[in-house]
């Protein structure tokens, strides 16, 4: 190995272990690092724990493929979706506006039914 070679070893290695100490230090979840533990001893916030509770429970293969199946869309099942939002509020919409026999009974009295006075 050459002088360079481990000098950038060694400085990446400090900076990992830097961040991994940054980590611990100002009690931030371990999985996301953005959220605070739940206590000094536990090692993930609230919604990483539930995560990874799930990854237990379930096998990761089975957590991934459903993610990657409901969260994950390509450009196809995205203008799918469009048209499928776009009708919904066309249709609601549509059923906002009165229909013909309503037009009819709310329409005012013609000056062909007046009432004559006798």
């Amino acid at each position: 190995m050459n002088l360079f070679r481990r000098l950038t070893y060694i400085l990446f290695f400090q900076i990992y272990n830097l961040n991994i100490l940054y980590i611990i230090m100002t009690n931030f979840c371990y999985f996301c690092s953005e959220r605070e533990r739940v206590s000094y001893f536990s090692y993930f916030c609230e919604p990483c724990a539930m995560l990874r509770r799930m990854l237990m429970i379930y096998s990761p293969d089975k957590c991934t493929e459903i993610l990657k199946r409901t969260c994950l869309r390509d450009d196809k099942q995205i203008d799918f979706k469009i048209n499928q939002e776009i009708k919904k509020i066309i249709n609601n919409e549509i059923e906002k506006l009165p229909t013909i026999n309503e037009e009819k009974s709310n329409a005012p009295a013609s000056a062909n039914t007046r009432s004559k006075k006798v």
